[in-house]
């Protein structure tokens, strides 16, 4: 009576247990579509994340590179100033001292850190990509410490152009390399001149030098993150 009914109505008889077979099918499917859409996204995250650390890793090591040079150059300065530093001090600096001198206080550098990657990261909103937390708070603190480093650097040549160089052009024949009047070296200007000079070399070594211990910290941090990528990539079914 049931299939008569059926028949009647113009309806067919479905075999339900073949058409739930073929629907949890499909769900497989679409499901391991979107787990395999999920896992190459991933995968190409963890590339680009693998990029931006190597990016890092030689940007750091640049400028670990430059710290080290410039620290080595402030330090064999202020070793070879500091004997003129006690001259003025003593009153007991001579003419031909003080016009060698002033050719230490008339060149001055500025370090040139590498900051591409960072500005790469950032610019793009891909900061988020690293997923370690603490790497990522690393980078955002290296960059901090590199900010400082300019600061002091910034202040340096404020100094420099405000004080030193105004007394020099107005006291000094830099074509001759003689001082205008024989007593211009015993101002206070020309003291004062060549001693901040001397304080601001110190303190840029002290900064340069916060900035090496800093580099060396996030270098090891930026090879075990490295280390740590190439494990996950070399194993695919390794996706947390």
């Amino acid at each position: 009576m049931k299939a008569l009914r059926l028949k009647n109505l113009g309806l067919k008889q479905y075999n339900w247990g073949k058409l739930g077979l073929e629907l949890l099918v499909v769900f497989l499917g679409v499901s391991s579509g979107f787990l395999l859409n999920n896992w190459q996204e991933r995968q190409q995250e963890k590339q680009l994340e693998q990029k931006y650390i190597s990016g890092f890793l030689q940007d750091v090591g640049g400028n670990i590179q430059q710290l080290e040079e410039l620290i080595a150059s402030d330090s064999i300065w202020l070793n070879q100033s500091l004997r003129n530093v006690l001259m003025i001090k003593g009153d007991s600096l001579s003419l031909d001292t003080a016009e060698a001198m002033v050719k230490k206080i008339v060149v001055i550098n500025k370090i040139e850190l590498y900051e591409g990657t960072y500005q790469d990261i950032t610019n793009s909103g891909n900061l988020n990509i690293i997923q370690n937390f603490e790497l990522r708070s690393g980078i955002v603190e290296y960059q901090l410490a590199i900010n400082g480093v300019h600061f002091v650097d910034d202040y340096f040549y404020k100094y420099f152009n405000d004080y030193v160089m105004p007394f020099v052009l107005s006291n000094f024949n830099v074509l001759t390399g003689h001082f205008k009047a024989d007593d211009s070296y015993r101002t206070l200007e020309f003291s004062n001149a060549f001693v901040g000079f001397y304080s601001m070399v110190q303190q840029r070594r002290q900064a340069y030098s916060g900035l090496l211990e800093k580099s060396n910290t996030f270098q090891e941090m930026l090879l075990k993150a490295q280390n740590k990528e190439h494990l996950d990539l070399d194993d695919p079914l390794d996706d947390h």
